[in-house]
């Protein structure tokens, strides 16, 4: 059985994705494989633990292409599919569609990793404050001898679950946001005071995405600025969850070296907003380029 390195704990979701000038895409793998793919394009051994249904048979032949480890666990109603809906403002609206799985029904919990992913060197979650899922992954981290990495959920990102996400972040080695979800917890504008509160309440180590300004990195008493990689945009979505999925990988493999770390990140989510929905092959092709694109990337410390 292959070996797992790098973990992703969340939602498989399939995407029918529409933009108010008319492009749109159906049936496209979405959730947690944005962050799959972000890990895969840095590394071999990645493994995804998701909850799937009858339906899933469907959409497995691309982790089976890509050699990626799915930990599986079989459901009686179909996987989560979703409709996103981009307005002028860039704001989004995700729909659930009938006669399928909902969010809660097909959250994978941290009882559901294998056992053969204990010794992982990174694990990505991404979840709102649910508090007996937090006690539950209270429980696992306390033991887990990897990096784990919380993307929080847009929801749960309010002032007024402040103190709650600092709890949580005193739990976790990296946290990822974007700079709207950081503007709503902080009661801050300016991005380097957002990141400064943050810092505050436990997130001793963070990246704030800014979309098309790039990126903030935070950890061991610096800042740094990342830009984006240039290329051409076709679809958003997925490109926090791929930066995340990066970012983590590449905190890994440098030995805590957060604007390494924070330059993955960005490289992946430039492979995954450059088409619609995740690369269809993940190969020694692809990650060339990737090398070449994080060779190419400057971060500025602040």
């Amino acid at each position: 059985m292959k070996e797992v390195q790098y973990v992703t704990l969340t939602q498989m979701i399939v995407d029918d994705i529409y933009f108010p000038w008319g492009a749109g895409k159906s049936g496209q793998l979405g959730g947690g494989v944005y962050a799959v793919a972000g890990q895969r394009i840095w590394d071999d051994q990645v493994g995804f633990c998701c909850l799937i249904g009858p339906d899933y048979k469907g959409y497995s032949a691309w982790f089976l292409d890509n050699d990626i480890d799915v930990a599986g666990v079989l459901c009686e109603k179909n996987c989560v599919h979703a409709q996103i809906r981009y307005f002028e403002d860039g704001e989004r609206e995700e729909i659930l569609l009938p006669n399928c799985g909902s969010h809660d029904e097909m959250l994978p919990r941290f009882s559901h990793l294998p056992p053969r992913y204990a010794g992982s060197k990174g694990l990505y979650f991404f979840k709102d404050l649910d508090e007996d899922y937090w006690e539950e992954a209270a429980s696992y981290l306390a033991g887990y001898g990897g990096v784990s990495c919380w993307e929080i959920h847009g929801s749960a990102a309010r002032a007024e679950n402040r103190d709650r996400i600092a709890d949580c972040l005193s739990l976790v080695d990296l946290f990822s946001l974007n700079l709207t979800e950081g503007r709503r917890i902080t009661g801050e504008a300016e991005p380097l005071r957002v990141l400064k509160k943050l810092q505050d309440m436990h997130a001793g180590k963070v990246i704030l995405r800014m979309g098309a300004q790039g990126a903030l990195a935070a950890g061991d008493g610096a800042v740094w600025r990342i830009p984006v990689v240039p290329t051409d945009v076709v679809d958003v979505t997925g490109g926090g969850n791929s930066s995340t999925g990066g970012f983590l990988v590449g905190y890994c493999k440098s030995g805590g070296d957060i604007a390494y770390a924070a330059k993955c990140g960005a490289v992946s989510a430039s492979f995954i907003i450059s088409q619609w929905g995740v690369p269809k092959k993940l190969d020694s092709a692809l990650r060339a380029k990737a090398e070449n694109r994080l060779r190419n990337l400057d971060a500025v410390k602040l």
